[in-house]
């Protein structure tokens, strides 16, 4: 994998900051780690999609960007929305639909599951599986496996069986071809899944403001 491509996989670590934002607000009252993590997520999507509308309308603007971001981005992004863009509105729409501890999960696979599943399957991926490699699939399995349990530190919490749904579908999500990017389905399908399998509740905007912890 070139360096680039790395580099910007790794830059995807970044979104960790939310879920840390989601736990360590929620120090400071019910619901409050879930207002200062969407404020945060809003206001990270309202600067991209004014960078999003000055390179679309600003030719000069497009250009230098990637001239002088190309580590962030791919160059089949020049005529349409940025991967990063979009991994911002997958972690606002996963923080307005699902409780905390799904949420917090759903992201976490989403920062690592993808990222890993691309790297190891350009760099060791041997068996092909649809259009990606079994070992990176493998590995994106591996990684929402590992990291899902984080979510435990949420109350309350995640059973072990909703965490390994959570995982599946999220790599299924990796997986399979979709007429839209997987930023978006990543989250999305495991956090569905891993809520109808535990029957949690919806996140605070859809229960019900404050939101007290059990």
């Amino acid at each position: 994998m070139g360096e680039l491509k790395l580099k910007r996989k790794l830059f995807r670590m970044v979104g960790l900051i939310y879920p840390i934002i989601y736990c360590l607000g929620d120090l400071a009252g019910d619901s409050w780690g879930w207002i200062a993590a969407v404020a945060a997520v809003v206001v990270c999507l309202l600067i991209m999609i004014g960078v999003e509308y000055a390179r679309f309308t600003r030719a000069g603007v497009n250009r230098w960007v990637f001239s002088h971001l190309g580590s962030f981005t791919k160059e089949k992004e020049r005529a349409r929305l940025s991967s990063t863009t979009l991994f911002l509105a997958a972690c606002l729409v996963t923080m307005l639909v699902f409780n905390k501890p799904i949420a917090i999960a759903s992201i976490l696979m989403l920062v690592f599951g993808d990222p890993v599943a691309e790297i190891v399957g350009t760099r060791w991926g041997r068996t092909p599986l649809l259009s990606k490699s079994l070992e990176g699939t493998l590995a994106g399995l591996t990684a929402c496996l590992l990291v899902a349990p984080l979510a435990r530190l949420a109350p309350p919490g995640l059973s072990l069986p909703a965490m390994v749904l959570g995982a599946l579908a999220a790599t299924l999500a990796e997986l399979l071809p979709w007429p839209v990017d997987d930023n978006l389905v990543i989250p999305l399908a495991a956090g569905a899944a891993m809520t109808a399998v535990s029957g949690a509740g919806l996140s605070p905007l859809l229960s019900g403001l404050p939101v007290a912890a059990p």
